[in-house]
């Protein structure tokens, strides 16, 4: 294969599609180029090498005319693959079922297990020994004690209720905020690192910095969180939390979340083997009798 060839092969990988007017603007400015270059080489050649002259001439303008096509398509390709944190924040908000797994190094067991249902209307956590269940639906707060397998069951009142409504409104506490405007300072960036991305498969990593004031201290602390979001979806299947002081020079690992996106029907099962059906059905208003006169 000569190397004409392999620029109309390598040229045809990159499936660039281009509109009739991009297609004619750039077939008449490359005319124009090899018209002008026909005229000057006619001052300085003969006739009989001419017709050699122009055979070169079209080939380099091809290799430059390929070059340029695979650097236009490589950066247009960066631009398009690349997803902002309004796109993950959007992603999230079509999901209805979800789990979060907690860990905070260097423990390794869970700090916290959450499933949070929208369809069912609940939010389910663990955190130790002790199972909690919000049935914003039937307006209760069910709490198990796992070493004891008993249950102990409260009504919401309506100032917790208003709480857990609003909590389930924050993206599942994974994302710090919806729009970077919101903090001064803070920068989001693609890591174009082949071994981060291999730690999940199936991934694009971003990092998310930011200044924040330490209430405590008053020093300003740097934050980063960090995201392995699905090529596919952009939904977060791995976060991650660090944060460092000014004067430091590496980022602490604080802690880092898995996340999976059980269905319906796998949390209502998991919820019946925990507290039977009854968090998963409606309540039933119960009979009310005619009051006496």
């Amino acid at each position: 294969m000569n190397s004409a060839d392999n620029i109309e092969s390598a040229v045809e990988q990159l499936h660039i599609t281009t509109r009739p007017e991009t297609d004619k603007r750039i077939l008449d400015d490359a005319f124009v180029a090899l018209e002008k270059s026909a005229r000057e080489q006619s001052f300085h050649v003969g006739p009989s090498a001419r017709p050699k002259t122009l055979r070169i001439r079209i080939v380099e303008l091809a290799a430059v005319a390929a070059v340029i096509l695979v650097i236009f398509a490589l950066f247009f390709n960066m631009l398009t693959t690349d997803v902002g944190l309004d796109e993950i924040y959007q992603a999230m908000g079509t999901v209805d079922n979800i789990c979060i797994t907690t860990f905070e190094p260097p423990v390794n067991e869970p700090k916290q297990i959450e499933w949070v249902s929208q369809a069912l209307n609940i939010d389910m956590f663990r955190i130790g020994e002790q199972l909690i269940l919000w049935d914003i639906q039937n307006n209760v707060k069910m709490t198990k004690n796992l070493s004891s397998d008993s249950v102990r069951t409260q009504i919401l009142s309506g100032e917790m209720l208003a709480k857990v409504k609003q909590a389930s409104l924050q993206r599942f506490g994974l994302v710090p905020f919806s729009k970077i405007s919101d903090i001064p300072g803070a920068r989001w960036t693609r890591l174009d690192d082949s071994e981060i991305e291999a730690a999940v498969s199936g991934t694009k990593v971003y990092d998310l910095t930011w200044p924040e004031k330490n209430t405590a201290s008053g020093a300003i602390e740097l934050r980063k969180w960090r995201i392995f979001g699905d090529k596919d979806t952009n939904l977060p299947k791995r976060t991650e939390w660090y944060s460092k002081l000014q004067s430091e020079a590496e980022y602490k690992l604080e802690s880092f979340t898995v996340v999976t996106y059980p269905n319906e029907s796998q949390i209502q099962i998991l919820i019946r083997e925990r507290f039977g059906s009854a968090p998963t059905q409606p309540r039933d208003p119960g009979y009310i009798g005619t009051q006496p006169n």
